[in-house]
């Protein structure tokens, strides 16, 4: 069994880490962004949250209902998730439906639309958890913990953000976010399963390849991640 990692720059920066596994006929990849809450500013806590939420409902190509069945009829996984210090978007497919899925991943990463409408329905949402969390003892602890330790560091912040940051985000705040820590020089993309190590490489090339990095710098924050 081969289980060597490969890793590779790509020409546009994309970081690529391989291993073939060909245990099972499953393909599963990882793309992180090198960007989360601790790049937001306090009065805008919760939007990577938000954002995470919103990513999979619309492209300039898809919609929600067809992103969603695209997935779904072939058995896939494919979810997106924020934390501290960066964004994912998580693939799981078997072999033979894994550049398909891919592929999609990819259009979610560079052409999401933000729906209004899904934008307030997952606002609701999160708002909903957060008042949902102010009422477990443990999770009021865990706050003030965290904001003992971690004082103005974005650490202490909780990924959710409150109710009053999370009520004033907005469709365009999102865009800014994207537009901003969305480049393919900000990313690192993993695979594992089975396909060569040669394979994926080439797949996340052809697949990425054209997605070029813009000429401004990425922000620098100003404190330790």
């Amino acid at each position: 069994m081969k289980n060597e990692i490969q890793r590779t720059i790509l020409d546009n920066g994309i970081v690529v880490l391989a291993a073939e596994n060909p245990a099972a006929d499953i393909i599963s990849a990882r793309i992180f962004l090198r960007a989360g809450s601790r790049c937001v500013q306090p009065e805008q806590a919760g939007l990577c949250h938000l954002l995470s939420a919103v990513m999979t409902k619309g492209t300039d190509r898809h919609s929600s209902l067809e992103i969603a069945e695209r997935v779904e009829s072939v058995g896939a996984r494919l979810g997106t998730d924020s934390t501290t210090d960066y964004f994912l978007v998580s693939v799981k497919t078997v072999a033979a439906d894994f550049q398909d899925i891919l592929e999609l991943a990819a259009e979610l990463m560079r052409s999401p639309t933000f729906p209004e409408a899904e934008v307030e329905l997952e606002r609701r949402i999160a708002i909903s958890a957060i008042r949902s969390q102010q009422e477990q003892p443990f999770a009021i602890a865990f706050e003030q913990l965290r904001q003992a330790m971690y004082k103005e560091h974005p650490y202490a912040f909780s990924t959710l953000g409150t109710e009053a940051t999370m009520s004033k985000l907005t469709r365009n705040d999102l865009e800014q976010f994207h537009k901003t820590y969305f480049r393919p020089d900000n990313v690192v993309i993993s695979v594992a399963g089975r396909i060569s190590t040669e394979d994926a490489i080439a797949l996340i090339d052809r697949t990425f390849g054209s997605w070029k990095a813009p000429l401004t710098p990425l922000p620098t924050l100003n404190f330790s991640p």
